[in-house]
């Protein structure tokens, strides 16, 4: 049985896009908690510039392919309030 490597599992993709540092932040650490290794892209960004977040995106969350079903679940349990 030959064992198979997928390489989209390893590469790090969007799970979801906060408008609130603070949501994004709240579902970062239940990922983390959790064991899920994840990144708040733009989240520099943010905090020099927090007027005008929202027309460059927002905060994106980012996580391992192989992580997105389990991350978004994890998320969806949080009962935040957008995305």
């Amino acid at each position: 049985m030959a064992i198979t490597y997928n390489r989209n599992d390893d590469k790090i993709i969007l799970c979801r896009e906060f408008s609130s540092d603070t949501e994004a932040l709240i579902a970062k650490a239940a990922l983390e908690q959790e064991g899920i290794i994840c990144t708040i892209d733009n989240e520099l960004f943010s905090r020099i510039y927090p007027i005008g977040l929202n027309q460059l995106g927002g905060l994106r969350l980012m996580v391992k392919g192989r992580d997105l079903d389990r991350a978004n679940k994890i998320i969806d349990s949080l009962n935040l309030s957008g995305e």
